[in-house]
């Protein structure tokens, strides 16, 4: 059997954050010195690192889900790994790209879209901002096949530069209950093809996102 690949960013507080978010803190509150046992307070945003974009992140309101009501259906799942490395910086992928690569692996219902952009984490424009994303024919793409989840090695799966309402591929994919993962890391470790899925948020009750495990393994 093939192994897991693990495409979750370290957290540290030198993790790369894009404009508008906040870095991680981390302070120690007991220490095998004073307590004789190591215990962290740890400060983090849910929108920083390997992270998931509940419906709540962008809707209010009991018609939309918050971070703990993602099921394990979506947190053990199928899905299909696209190469989009030959996209320059700052480009979109459009719906029929994205219908011809993840319709050569069969992708259906219910399954994740894992997006290998070539990004490499670093505190770097070209990572934090011009980044590769989406237009709006590929989130209605997504939206129409029923896809569970989105998820991008690029920390923003919309256009750098457009405002809250202009996130249209947010506004799009998370309206129709469609989960987003963005900040992979290490995609290209992975063979573009089908894939079993391990995505497990953390359960913050009424929350609008948290961090991520997010592990794939390529299916034989």
């Amino acid at each position: 059997m093939t192994e897991w690949v693990d495409l979750t960013q370290p957290i540290t507080e030198d993790t790369p954050v894009r404009p508008l978010h906040v870095g991680p803190t981390f302070e120690d509150h007991l220490t095998h010195e004073a307590d004789d046992t190591w215990s962290t307070v740890v400060s983090i945003e849910t929108h920083v690192g390997t992270h998931m974009d509940a419906p709540a992140h962008f809707y209010a309101g009991e018609d939309h889900r918050t971070i703990d009501q993602v099921t394990p259906a979506e947190m053990v799942a199928e899905g299909v790994v696209c190469d989009f490395t030959d996209k320059e910086p700052n480009s979109t992928i459009s719906g029929e790209e994205l219908r011809e690569r993840t319709q050569r692996h069969d992708l259906g219902a219910g399954e994740y879209v894992v997006l290998d952009c070539g990004a490499e984490v670093a505190d770097t424009d070209e990572y934090l901002l011009e980044y590769v994303s989406l237009d709006a024919s590929a989130a209605e793409y997504l939206r129409d096949v029923e896809i569970a989840c989105l998820a991008t090695d690029a920390l923003n799966v919309d256009q750098s530069g457009r405002s809250i309402a202009e996130h249209v591929v947010h506004h799009t994919l998370l309206s129709a209950d469609v989960l987003i993962v963005e900040g992979l890391t290490g995609v290209g470790r992975v063979s573009p093809g089908r894939v079993d899925v391990v995505c497990t948020p953390l359960p913050y009750v009424g929350r609008d996102g948290s961090q991520v495990r997010f592990l794939a393994r390529p299916q034989e």
